[in-house]
């Protein structure tokens, strides 16, 4: 059953690489960039609009309507 398989050098070493990405990191124009968006433009962004709409919306008056009592007739 195993002497079916054969092992592809490159892909040996991709799997190295995979598996200590510390040590072969490097910071470049790609990863800056994907940080910057990633880690400060999105999050930014939807701070500035949950700071800009704070307010705006009246929660409370979109639920169903709280039932009136009932009345009382005096007979």
């Amino acid at each position: 059953m195993g002497g079916y398989l054969t092992h592809d050098p490159a892909v040996e070493k991709w799997v190295r690489m995979r598996e200590s990405t510390a040590k072969h990191f490097a910071w470049n124009a790609r990863n800056v960039r994907s940080v910057g968006i990633l880690g400060l433009v999105i999050p930014g962004a939807l701070l500035y609009l949950a700071v800009a709409t704070d307010g705006q919306f009246k929660w409370a008056a979109k639920g169903p309507s709280p039932k009136a009592a009932p009345v009382e007739e005096d007979a």
